[in-house]
């Protein structure tokens, strides 16, 4: 009777692991086709997202016959007659500094001020505040369209039409209320009893924000500086009604490759690749940042 309880067991015992194993190995099998799944969707998300880009790119490598082939020609000889023609005789190198100038000194004004502004609204309370916050932001909300009339008078009546300046204080103006808004949800998630301490050890508010909140608040102000700068870089309206020739940026001077009745395409997709790639590159560089600024305050101990 002995050996028949130990045969007994051990066949349960057998059984219980061999129906673990199965178990496991379903669960297994399911979890690969869980994660191919994900994969074949995130690919193919992927290259749709991409495709645009690779055609763009593709296009400014192609000559003008080459371009208006049909069907489209999917393999050729790359050419950069288009990036030639556009830096040596179209100016683009001029445009392309006139961006970079304009998008990052903008960014660097608004992204001062505004933080300034956000900090004042969040750490000072006074009557009328949410008022003026919510002021600030009605500005953003006012469609582009309905601001360039007055704006391109006061530009005239200044002689400021066609300049660098006036893009930049522009800009600056457009980009205050959306800094302000995100930093100040930013700051808000700063406790300001880590500054009361600062003051209590013998700092001034000044130098208990320089020194504290500042710091703190690094991640949330370069993510905010890469947004501003994005959008100071693709802004379209402002620079192609306000400056026409020294002062032109990248965006508006797609429009200068257009002849009558037709479209360089090759020339209209090297003017694309040389805006895009510029800030793809910058976005890649700076993700990390980018991701730990927005998840900024998000996690708390």
């Amino acid at each position: 009777m002995k050996v028949k309880k130990e045969v007994t067991f051990s066949s349960h015992k057998k059984t219980v692991v061999t129906d673990s194993y199965l178990s496991f190995r379903k669960y297994e099998q399911k979890r690969k086709i869980g994660l191919f799944l994900i994969y074949l969707v995130l690919i193919v998300t992927c290259l749709i997202a991409f495709f645009p880009l690779f055609w763009m790119f593709g296009t400014s490598l192609k000559s003008r016959v080459e371009a208006f082939a049909t069907p489209p020609i999917w393999f050729f000889s790359p050419k950069l007659d288009s990036y030639k023609t556009l830096f040596f005789k179209k100016n683009a190198g001029l445009f392309l500094w006139n961006s970079i100038i304009i998008s990052m000194s903008s960014s660097f004004i608004s992204v001062v001020i505004g933080t300034i502004g956000a900090y004042s609204l969040t750490r000072f309370e006074f009557k009328g505040s949410q008022s003026i916050a919510f002021w600030i932001l009605s500005n953003r909300l006012m469609p582009p369209v309905a601001r360039v009339l007055p704006i391109f008078f006061i530009g005239q009546t200044l002689g400021l039409l066609d300049t660098r300046i006036s893009l930049i204080v522009l800009y600056s103006a457009m980009q205050l209320p959306f800094v302000i808004w995100m930093m100040r949800g930013f700051l808000q998630e700063i406790p300001r009893d880590i500054e009361e301490a600062a003051m209590v050890d013998g700092d001034s508010w000044f130098a208990a924000a320089r020194k504290v909140t500042l710091p703190m608040a690094m991640p949330a102000i370069i993510a905010t500086a890469i947004f501003v700068l994005i959008l100071s870089w693709n802004e379209f309206t402002f620079a192609f009604i306000l400056a026409a020739g020294r002062a032109k940026t990248l965006p508006p001077s797609v429009l200068t490759f257009m002849e009558e009745g037709t479209v360089l395409w090759h020339e209209v997709g090297a003017a694309a690749s040389i805006i895009s790639i510029p800030i793809i590159l910058f976005a890649l560089l700076v993700q990390k940042n980018l991701v730990r600024g927005l998840t900024f305050g998000m996690l708390k101990d």
